[in-house]
């Protein structure tokens, strides 16, 4: 799961937001400094990971972009999930993604002194790209990868939305049962 996963989970709880957002930015030396929710939400983060990384539906996805994109299939099948949640936004939380993604940035800018610089920068960048948002229409979730494949000099990932593209029904309906299961056990 990507960034809207990871923080429509949190359940609106601030401290699981706010851990779920630093999650990938904090070592666990630097726990010890964090209030409590907030490294209950860096733990939930860890759980989200390693429920979505061993599903066999997230496998099965991944197999599916490993001949094209190897190592890269995982970051790919993250970002994939959250495109079909901001598609289907609205119908799965009740609320618009524009205004879930309003509320949660400005939570998260709430809690910065909390923040490495690392997660700063990509709070940044979700906020100036508009990354919530972009990641609903297939033209901003190429644009996201792409951005993603330069920043890390990597072949470039935006490519897999082709494969997206002409295999979407499948990508969708593997996507929802997958994510009934883990909003069930999250």
């Amino acid at each position: 799961m990507n960034y809207l996963a990871h923080l429509y989970l949190s359940h609106h709880d601030v401290g699981l937001l706010v851990g779920n957002f630093i999650g990938d930015h904090v070592a666990n030396k630097d726990l010890a400094v964090l209030p409590q929710s907030i490294c209950s939400g860096v733990e939930m983060h860890r759980a989200i990971d390693q429920f979505t990384d061993t599903h066999p539906i997230t496998r099965q996805l991944r197999s599916s972009l490993f001949d094209d994109y190897r190592h890269r299939s995982r970051v790919i099948v993250d970002l994939f999930y959250d495109h079909f949640l901001a598609c289907d936004f609205e119908s799965i939380s009740g609320k618009k993604l524009t205004d879930f993604s309003q509320k949660v940035q400005k939570d998260l800018y709430k809690h910065t002194s909390h923040m490495p610089p690392s997660a700063q920068q990509y709070l940044k960048a979700m906020e100036h790209h508009d990354w919530l948002n972009q990641y609903a229409s297939l033209e901003g979730l190429e644009a996201i990868l792409e951005m993603m494949s330069r920043r890390k000099n990597m072949p470039n990932m935006g490519n897999s939305v082709e494969i997206l593209s002409e295999n979407y029904t499948f990508y969708r309906s593997s996507f929802h049962k997958f994510f009934e299961e883990i909003k069930t056990h999250f």
